[in-house]
């Protein structure tokens, strides 16, 4: 499972580079209070979760090839928890990004 939901990150990261969403929206694109303030928080958000997302996919293609060399085949809960962790983690360092970029009010800091 986490070979697919590896790919499906990368494939999501790179659609995400080619066709980003150019206007803040509640449809398609990385979507929080922070990343939706204004237009300039939107489209970093958009370039940097695009990263984040072929980072992460690559990390579970890596880490499920490594799990089946020495564990074999893991369980469902397992993968789910993973997958779990590894969202958590890409959303933290994402809006840890933003907030070292842009203020409170969304202003860029200087």
């Amino acid at each position: 499972m986490l070979y697919s939901v590896g790919l499906i990150f990368i494939v999501i990261g790179f659609i995400f580079k080619m066709f980003p969403p150019r206007k803040i929206n509640y449809i398609y694109g990385y979507r929080t209070n922070l990343s939706m303030k204004n237009q300039d928080i939107w489209n970093e958000a958009q370039k940097y979760s695009a990263n984040s997302f072929i980072v992460l996919g690559f990390i579970y293609v890596s880490l499920r090839f490594i799990l089946s060399l020495t564990i074999g085949n893991i369980g469902d809960g397992y993968n789910g928890m993973l997958l779990t962790i590894g969202i958590i983690i890409m959303i933290i360092f994402d809006e840890g990004h933003l907030r070292k970029l842009f203020n409170n009010d969304g202003s860029r800091r200087l």
